[in-house]
């Protein structure tokens, strides 16, 4: 398996933050939410970022992994015609992904999930997982978009390694 460690300092950015069970969404494009929010400091880390694929080959946007004052945290953004309708997201240790006996993830069991209305193409979930120097974790981000011009939808995954099972789903180890 592939270890990916991209490690870098971003100017400071800014994401809201919610409990657990809550997510950010914004239909607005990033630059503006960073923009509105952008009044205190933060020392925020760039873990991990990669290409969100639609329907195995469509680069429908990005996810990203940051770590914001020790928090990580993990956000979908669409690009083009593409809006999010739904997230399912797991981050922890490989042996706790929820997997059906053929080995594919449970999406529906992630721990974090919601759906999304009108134009979403932000969703950022506040992880409440720590991360320190050395300390490394697995996230699996899936989602559901959909093409507001062509109306095709298509279920999506964060850029990965396969997670084996007979389906295409992704998930990346990501450290700090």
């Amino acid at each position: 398996m592939k270890f990916k460690f991209t490690l870098f300092m971003l100017a400071p950015l800014f994401f809201l933050s919610c409990s657990q069970e809550a997510v950010i969404e914004e239909d607005q494009p990033t630059a503006n939410l960073f923009n509105a929010v952008n009044t205190g400091t933060q020392n925020t880390v760039n873990l991990y970022d990669d290409v969100l694929f639609a329907g195995q080959t469509i680069d429908v946007g990005v996810a990203r992994v940051d770590l914001e004052d020790g928090i990580v945290f993990v956000s979908y953004e669409t690009e083009g015609d593409w809006i999010i309708e739904e997230t399912h997201l797991f981050v922890g240790q490989l042996a706790d992904v929820p997997t059906n006996g053929g080995g594919n993830p449970k999406i529906g069991q992630f721990p974090f999930k919601d759906t999304h209305t009108g134009n979403t193409t932000l969703v950022s979930y506040d992880t409440g997982f720590t991360l320190v120097n050395g300390e490394c974790l697995y996230v699996a981000a899936h989602a559901v978009v959909t093409n507001t011009v062509t109306g095709q939808s298509e279920t999506a995954w964060f850029n990965g390694d396969p997670f084996g099972g007979n389906s295409w789903a992704m998930i990346s180890h990501v450290c700090h």
